[in-house]
C-alpha cells in the first residue's frame, strides 16, 4: 500500500496554486521576487539605502543567485535538490539578460531539449519552456543571437512532436508547450533586423586591423566569419588572410590537436592554416566558450555564478570547481 503524507504532491513541502498550476511555496517566493518590476525593485532598494544612510545612492547589490546542492538524504535533511529548484534559484531566466551568461544558459537549454525534456517532471518542463521564452524575447529585443534562438525553437518543436507519447506529465501541459513553441516560432518568423542608421559611431571596420583580427579569431563558429565577409568587403579580406586562420587554430585547439594535421616537412610559409583549421574542426568539434559559468563550492556544496560570487561561510581556503553545462546536468543524473 503506498504511503500518503499530509500533502500527496511532496510530503513535508507546502504548495500554492498559481495561474500556471501547483508550485512549491519556497520556489514560488523566489520567482515572485525575480519577476518584480525593475522600477519597483529599484525603488525598494533606494528606500532601503536611505534608511541605512548609505552614500551609494545609485549602486546596489542584487541578491546572489545560488543553491546548496544536496547529494543525498541525511538525518538532518530528507530532501534532494531538484533540477527545477536549481533553475529557479540560479535565476536562469534573469541570466538570459546578461551577455556574459546567455551563451551558458543557451547551451544548457539545448542539452535539456535534445535529450532530457520528455523525462523531466511537469514543473521542470514549465521552467525550461519559460527560459526558452526569455531567450526568444531577449533575441527579439536586442536583435542578438537570433540564429541560435531559431535553432532552439526548431529543436524544441521536434522534441515535442517525438515525445508526444513518451513524456512525463499531463497531455494538457504537453499541448500547452507545443502551443507556446508555435507562438514563439511565429514571432521569430515575423522578425526583421533593423537597419542601422549612419549615427557616426564607431563600427567594427573602423577598428585597427590587429583588433579586428583578434575579435574574429575568437568567434566560436567560423561560419559567422564567412557570413560577415559576404556582408562586408573589408571583413572578406580578413577572412582570406592566412594569419587570421593561424590565430584561430592556436586559440580554438591545443598544440597536440594541431600537430595531428600539421605537416613536418613544410616551412611555416607553406602551411595552409585554413585547411588545418577545417580538419581540426571536423575532427575535434567546436570549442565552447563562456564568459561566465557555474561553479561548485567544495566547502558547502553550493552552486553559484562565478561573476556574481558566492556567500560562503568559509572565506579562506575555499576551492571551487567550474561546471560545464554537461557537468551541471550530471549532478542531477540527467
Amino acid at each position: 500500500m503506498p504511503f500518503l503524507g499530509r500533502d500527496w504532491r511532496s510530503p513535508g513541502d507546502q504548495w500554492v496554486r498559481t495561474t500556471e498550476g501547483w508550485e512549491k511555496l519556497k520556489i514560488w517566493r523566489v520567482k515572485v521576487f525575480e519577476n518584480l518590476n525593475q522600477n519597483v525593485v529599484a525603488r525598494l532598494i533606494r528606500l532601503a539605502l536611505l534608511d541605512m544612510k548609505c552614500s551609494r545612492d545609485d549602486t546596489y547589490e542584487r541578491r546572489q543567485p545560488f543553491i546548496l546542492f544536496n547529494k543525498g538524504i541525511t538525518r538532518e535533511r530528507k530532501e534532494l535538490t531538484s533540477v527545477s529548484e536549481a533553475l529557479v534559484r540560479l535565476d536562469m531566466t534573469g541570466a538570459v539578460k546578461d551577455i556574459r551568461r546567455i551563451n551558458y544558459v543557451g547551451k544548457l537549454l539545448e542539452l535539456i531539449l535534445e535529450n532530457k525534456l520528455p523525462g523531466l517532471s511537469g514543473t521542470a518542463q514549465k521552467h525550461v519552456i519559460k527560459i526558452l521564452e526569455a531567450i526568444i524575447h531577449q533575441a527579439l529585443e536586442t536583435e542578438y543571437n537570433t540564429g541560435f534562438a531559431r535553432q532552439l525553437l526548431t529543436t524544441a518543436d521536434q522534441v515535442l512532436k517525438t515525445g508526444q507519447l513518451s513524456h512525463i506529465g499531463s497531455e494538457c501541459l504537453w499541448t500547452k508547450h507545443q502551443d507556446t513553441v508555435t507562438r514563439m516560432k511565429k514571432k521569430l518568423e515575423e522578425f526583421q533586423v533593423t537597419q542601422r542608421k549612419n549615427d557616426g559611431k564607431m563600427k567594427l571596420v573602423d577598428l585597427p586591423d590587429d583588433c579586428v583580427r583578434c575579435i574574429l579569431s575568437r568567434i566560436v563558429d567560423h561560419k559567422d566569419i564567412m557570413r560577415a565577409g559576404m556582408a562586408q568587403s573589408s571583413i572578406h579580406i580578413f577572412s582570406q588572410e592566412r594569419l587570421l586562420w593561424q590565430q584561430m587554430c592556436f586559440f580554438h585547439f591545443t598544440n597536440q590537436q594541431i600537430i595531428t594535421f600539421l605537416p613536418q616537412v613544410l616551412d611555416d610559409k607553406d602551411v595552409d592554416w585554413k585547411f588545418i583549421y577545417k580538419r581540426c574542426y571536423k575532427r575535434f568539434g567546436k570549442k565552447d566558450l563562456y564568459a561566465d559559468c557555474l561553479a561548485l563550492c567544495s566547502s558547502c556544496c553550493g552552486i553559484y555564478w562565478q561573476s556574481l560570487g558566492h556567500p560562503c561561510v568559509h572565506k579562506e581556503n575555499v576551492t571551487s570547481t567550474p561546471l560545464s553545462p554537461q557537468d551541471f546536468l550530471k549532478l542531477f543524473s540527467l
